[in-house]
């Protein structure tokens, strides 16, 4: 990378993309901990996949065009429910987040972490992640990992993409081992 200006960006902005699943936990709790130490705000990703046109043509004649229109809201109001409630579930991560902004003499109110946006998209997921990242100027991109029958942890085809394509820092955050 000679002659190349490779600085990066400082974090002022993360994007978290979930998939709602109990192995996106731990990386929301990491990213949380990372937004907190940077005075960052945390967009909340979920992307609803896009169905094939052929697949997507075959729902809505079988369901009808209403009723899965119907399904994709309802689908989408879960999601963001689901978004709004997501909290750091392990108590000492909220308590080290509190001692460390104690220890850094940062104000009283950036000890708690607030500054969040949620935003349910439909569509690619891969392009979506990136799209979002780059429309709100984000300076890290946190994806949870998954574990699969062969290994512990897993990075999936769509992380590995994202990896791919991405011009800013990925973070791949492991589930948590059982």
């Amino acid at each position: 990378m000679e002659g190349k200006n490779t600085m990066i960006k400082p974090v002022t902005s993360i994007l978290f993309a979930t998939d709602l699943t109990a192995n996106c936990q731990r990386a929301f709790d990491f990213t949380i901990d990372i937004a907190t130490r940077l005075d960052a705000t945390i967009y909340m990703l979920y992307v609803i996949e896009k169905l094939s046109e052929h697949v997507d043509v075959r729902v809505k004649n079988i369901v009808g065009v209403h009723q899965w229109e119907e399904m994709l809201d309802s689908h989408k109001l879960t999601a963001h429910k689901s978004l709004l409630g997501k909290t750091p579930t392990n108590s000492v991560v909220r308590k080290a987040i509190h001692d460390f902004c104690k220890q850094e003499d940062m104000q009283k109110g950036s000890a708690d972490f607030t500054s969040r946006e949620i935003i349910i998209s439909h569509g690619d997921i891969v392009a979506e992640i990136l799209s979002h990242s780059q429309k709100n100027e984000c300076g890290l991109i946190v994806l949870g990992g998954h574990k699969n029958m062969f290994s512990k942890t897993a990075v999936g085809s769509t992380a590995k993409r994202i990896l791919k394509k991405s011009t800013i820092p990925v973070t791949m955050v492991p589930p948590e081992s059982s």
